[in-house]
């Protein structure tokens, strides 16, 4: 049987889960917390049960910024694997979809040759992208060197500044982009979690770029968007932002800073490698058109 998953599935698919993937444990209240987060934001989940025991589990979570949209994640109980039970899961959750607003359904995997790859490109999921996860050590002895005579400062704002003007840049960066993902004001206000999380590039006293930094554990934080309007591009406005940007982290105690860029934005990724980012691993996004 296929349903909408309950509250009574938390004990049985979160030790699934951790046998699955033991280096990312949950407990029952941080998987069902995960769910809550998922439902709240209008996402999916469901159970496949046998004798009414949940050996299946799938949950669709709609991509901020990208209408229609919707990334996958899902998993079978190692005792249940290979006798159907996956093709049926997603089988089902093809068919529910089919005339609603998801368009897409995405799925990342680090390379092709993961089960989970082969499972779905055999179910008709075709490869969409690839992106280079990056990372950047940080300390001051270490940080890049940027000759610039430009007249640049950088600037957090009020959230009711911050968040239009954001939404207004990305949309002068990236419109038409392969990678453009043009989030509306509400879905900006319900990520940001500080204001100091948006950080602003002027040129005298004109905001003409951003970036959004995402605090992790461990002292790393997440360069993710960052752009620059396209009229100052390949001038060393990016370099000097980044620069400044590394500059204050480094101040702040941060210890590394990551970022991920598409494969095919070359001029993106000559930037961050000259910067000294490295390549800590590739993320291949699966698709399949509803």
């Amino acid at each position: 049987m296929i349903r909408a998953y309950e509250l009574t599935d938390t004990a049985v698919l979160t030790s699934v889960h951790n046998t699955l993937f033991p280096h990312q444990p949950h407990t029952r209240q941080s998987w069902g917390a995960h769910i809550d987060g998922i439902l709240r934001v209008n996402g999916r989940a469901w159970t496949l049960t046998v004798d009414n025991i949940p050996i299946a589990y799938a949950a669709g979570l709609p991509v901020p910024g990208l209408p229609g949209l919707v990334e996958l994640e899902g998993f079978v109980n190692p005792a249940r694997q290979r006798q159907g039970y996956g093709t049926r899961l997603l089988t089902h959750i093809k068919a529910e979809l089919m005339g609603t607003a998801v368009t897409q359904l995405s799925y990342p995997v680090p390379h092709l040759h993961t089960p989970a790859a082969c499972f779905l490109l055999k179910n008709d999921f075709f490869i969409e992208h690839e992106e280079q996860m990056m990372e950047l050590r940080i300390d001051n002895s270490q940080l890049p060197i940027v000759n610039s005579h430009l007249p640049l400062a950088t600037h957090h704002l009020p959230p009711t500044t911050a968040i239009p003007l954001f939404c207004q840049l990305y949309a002068a960066c990236f419109t038409g982009l392969p990678w453009n993902q043009p989030f509306t004001e509400a879905e900006v206000a319900a990520m940001l979690r500080h204001r100091e999380e948006l950080l602003f590039l002027m040129e005298d006293d004109l905001p003409i770029g951003f970036v959004w930094l995402r605090s992790q554990p461990n002292n790393i934080v997440q360069l993710e968007p960052i752009g620059v309007i396209p009229e100052k591009q390949g001038q060393g406005y990016g370099r000097t932002l980044l620069h400044l940007v590394l500059s204050q982290l480094a101040a702040q105690g941060v210890t590394a800073v990551t970022l991920g860029v598409w494969t095919s934005n070359k001029p993106a990724l000559h930037l961050y490698q000259s910067l000294g980012f490295r390549q800590t691993e590739s993320v291949i996004y699966l698709a399949y058109d509803v």
